[in-house]
């Protein structure tokens, strides 16, 4: 257990999916924008939001089980990965949007990696893409 339970506050929240998904946006409103790899539309703004199985307190699970301090930097901050749940429930287009260094950085894309599938958001009842971004907060307190 080390360091990683007194050392280690994963403080997280899905704040675009919170944010969004609290909010009766009109179909005809719903925003996207084509995904530069394939030019399929990706939704930031759904009638229901992606989900970690089980909620946001099996995400904070699992990340507080798979996360792991890197024992050779000591930087602190929020890493911010982009990623895009697909129609299937999968994980997709993974990428740091924002990073503090580089073991921090790899270490919260390794556990974004690990993750199951997730339950898909959908938009007039059919399941589409949506674009997700996860803040990870490394900290000392």
């Amino acid at each position: 257990m080390r360091i990683k339970k007194y050392i280690l506050i994963l403080s997280f929240f899905f704040w675009t999916g919170l944010i969004l998904s609290q909010t009766n946006v009109p179909v005809k409103d719903s925003v996207f924008i084509a995904d530069s790899i394939s030019n399929r539309k990706v939704y930031d703004i759904v009638d229901v939001m992606p989900e970690f199985p089980g909620g946001n307190d099996s995400l904070m699970k699992f990340l507080l089980n798979n996360l792991r301090w890197p024992n050779e930097a000591d930087c602190i901050g929020s890493v911010y990965i982009s990623f895009i749940v697909a129609p299937d429930g999968n994980i997709t287009n993974k990428k740091i949007l924002k990073g503090i260094c580089e073991p921090f950085d790899n270490e919260a894309l390794r556990v974004i990696n690990l993750m199951p599938r997730w339950n898909a958001g959908k938009l007039n009842g059919i399941a589409v893409p949506v674009r997700f971004v996860i803040p990870i907060k490394f900290s000392l307190k």
